[in-house]
């Protein structure tokens, strides 16, 4: 099904008629419907961008364009997976000092997101766009104006009456894009395809019949090298507007500064790009989760563009992770509180060092709910589970009825958590993938994720990044099959450390994800 789309959108691509040059900005990633409609259900985050670039010409007047975007993801309430997203854009394009040429629009977008594998989705989209034209002559000048060793002064009646032309028009556009991303949900390989007023509204400014014939965008990228916190992607965006054929090839050069303090891990990315025949780009990009800003100039390369002499561009974009609320129905249950007699925790052994995630345990029963070992115990694995649960299932049919939940077991999960990090190792998510395929076979089981940190910072920063910690673990078993409603978490900050904090290796050892089994 997928190739079959793709060869018909390639089709389209190369056959479909188009006329208008269709502009795009340098920095694209900024502007994302303008390149597809489907980018706005691509990720997780909400986000909001703006986009400036200031062009001059050979006919020594400049192009002043800004755009403005924001876009909403759609996810599942119980599974947290994205289906879909919700987008806005407004655009204003003058030319002249004074805005002889003008071009303002709106649109709305909406795209609906499929998951084809667990690191590969492809989305399709569609945007509704009102585009309203303006031409202005009154900017001109006239010989009439013209002072004698002075040059022209405006105040002075150019002796033309001049009449201002409108235009407007509504178009829709379409367009799919497929994506595959590593584990830690970094884009690795795209290709996008897009069709814009593919309705070929009547764009003319005298009531002339002259229709916008379709425009095609082609954009594709792959990372071809990763290494360390170096990384390089080739990226390509083919533009076709009648017979006029637009290339911009080129790749960004990603370097990952790591956090220090309370900030998080700040990314470099490097723009290298060539628009064939044109001009070529040199931009710089600094990226955190939240917050991104780039700036780009394109100049003249081998031979002279009158239509770009030279353009400067700036972006700027905020982005916040969207998560459906989940309701902790295990603590609203009557008698849902876990047992403080449970509570005690684990201390691990003084220099303890392996090279797979250390769990750490204490079993409870009914006659002894806080008996159990602090020794370092092996992945813990279907079969050890199932015989939990059954000794359970055992006391309740010899007559001890439970009224609350019972905690039959809890350890902790040292997964190595860098200093301000939420990352995993493969090792660790080798261990969740097990973990998982445990408590699919394990119904009545609920798990209790409780995310802890070292010293470092700020109460307030600690604790979002202790839940961070805890959701991330979340969101990798819900990825193998776990129901959401049987996984829990909560973040503890700094609160509630194993060690003193006194030195890095203890520190090491208090960035951890403490997990709770739960019979229920």
């Amino acid at each position: 099904m997928i190739r079959t789309l793709l060869a018909v959108l390639l089709f389209m691509t190369l056959f479909l008629p188009a006329q208008a040059q269709y502009f795009q900005f340098s920095q694209y990633n900024f502007t994302g419907p303008r390149v597809n409609p489907a980018s706005v259900a691509l990720t997780d985050y909400a986000s909001a961008s703006f986009i400036y670039r200031h062009q001059s010409t050979g006919s020594d007047f400049a192009i002043s364009s800004s755009m403005f975007s924001a876009s909403y993801p759609l996810l599942n309430r119980k599974t947290k997976q994205r289906w879909g997203g919700l987008g806005i854009t407004m655009l204003d394009d003058r030319s002249g000092t004074a805005g002889i040429f003008t071009t303002q629009e709106a649109t709305a977008s909406y795209a609906s997101s499929i998951f084809i594998s667990k690191r590969q989705s492809i989305a399709l989209g569609v945007k509704a766009l009102y585009q309203w034209q303006q031409v202005n002559p009154s900017g001109l000048y006239t010989g009439s104006q013209y002072v004698p060793n002075r040059g022209f002064d405006e105040t002075i009646f150019s002796g033309e009456i001049f009449e201002t032309v409108r235009t407007d028009f509504f178009t829709l556009s379409l367009g799919a894009f497929w994506q595959k991303t590593d584990r830690k949900n970094n884009r690795i390989a795209y290709l996008g395809l897009s069709f814009f007023d593919f309705n070929k509204p009547n764009n003319s400014f005298f009531g002339r019949e002259s229709q916008l014939n379709t425009t095609a965008v082609v954009t594709a990228g792959v990372q071809v090298y990763q290494k360390g916190s170096l990384s390089i992607m080739p990226e390509i965006l083919y533009t076709r507007s009648s017979a006029n054929n637009t290339i911009n090839i080129g790749f960004i050069s990603r370097y990952l500064i790591p956090a220090s303090g309370n900030s998080n891990p700040l990314q470099l990315a490097m723009i290298t790009k060539y628009v064939l025949g044109r001009s070529g780009i040199l931009g710089l990009q600094l990226i955190q989760e939240n917050f991104s800003v780039g700036f780009s100039y394109d100049f003249p390369v081998f031979e002279s563009n009158p239509g770009n002499l030279g353009a400067f561009e700036v972006g700027i974009e905020l982005r916040q992770l969207v998560r459906p609320r989940f309701k902790n129905k295990l603590s609203k249950r009557k008698g849902g509180s876990i047992p403080p007699s449970v509570r005690p925790r684990p201390v691990i052994p003084s220099g303890q060092q392996s090279d797979k995630p250390i769990i750490e345990s204490q079993s409870a029963t009914a006659e002894n709910p806080s008996s159990g070992s602090n020794q370092v115990k092996p992945v813990l694995l279907k079969e050890e589970l199932k015989q939990k649960q059954d000794s359970v299932l055992a006391m309740a049919s010899a007559g001890d009825i439970l009224h609350e939940p019972l905690v039959i077991d809890r350890f902790d999960l040292h997964f190595n958590f860098d200093f301000n990090s939420v990352s995993l190792d493969e090792k660790s998510l080798l261990y969740l993938d097990q973990l998982a395929e445990a408590f699919k076979e394990n119904e009545r089981l609920i798990i209790k994720l409780t995310g802890h940190t070292d010293n470092i910072g700020s109460n307030r920063y600690n604790d979002r990044l202790s839940l961070q910690r805890a959701e991330t673990i979340k969101s990798i078993l819900i990825e193998q099959g776990v129901d959401e409603e049987r996984i829990l978490t909560e973040g503890k900050g700094m609160r509630e450390p194993l060690n003193g904090n006194e030195t890095e290796t203890e520190r090491s050892k208090n960035r951890r994800v403490e997990v709770t089994i739960v019979y229920q």
